[in-house]
């Protein structure tokens, strides 16, 4: 029972630190955003970023969301602004998606990059939004199964 007990203490901390660092990547979006809007000076800087930080939280379907708004926002005072906007967030959340969050949940797994990118992609195909917002914590949690549950022996050294 003991075992079990810390099993599911560590499969929880595995989500939690899921969770922490979709934050922080919300927060890189959000910033990098701002700093970009800042630099052009677009209006509803502050709140436009923090709504791309947020809906950054949803992966894909978050930000496209976030960017129509935005866009709209911004299309109201300046469509050159805008236009320029979704640029932007289209050149963001392509770095986002295939550099920032492979390595930033792949370390923080021990997962590389490159293999968390290619669960990214083939969680998407199979089971869609629901695919792509889970597939690192199911990951790193079939990794911490296989390591230290299934074969703890193989990864202790003599």
């Amino acid at each position: 029972m003991e075992n079990l007990l810390t099993h599911i203490k560590n499969i929880i901390g595995i989500i939690v630190k899921y969770l922490k660092y979709s934050v922080i990547d919300g927060i890189i979006i959000g910033a990098a955003n701002y700093t970009f809007m800042y630099f052009m000076e677009m209006p509803w800087k502050i709140a436009i970023s923090i709504l791309m930080g947020v809906t950054n939280l949803v992966p894909n379907f978050g930000p496209v969301v976030g960017a129509i708004i935005g866009g709209v926002v911004l299309a109201i005072s300046d469509v050159k602004q805008a236009l320029c906007f979704l640029g932007f967030t289209v050149v963001l959340q392509t770095v986002d998606g295939l550099f920032i969050k492979p390595k930033l949940f792949g370390d923080s797994f021990g997962i590389s990059g490159v293999f968390m990118l290619i669960a990214m992609i083939v969680g998407g195909g199979l089971f869609g939004i629901f695919g792509m917002i889970f597939v690192v914590p199911v990951v790193a949690i079939a990794k911490y199964l296989i390591k230290d549950v299934l074969l703890p022996n193989k990864n202790k050294k003599d």
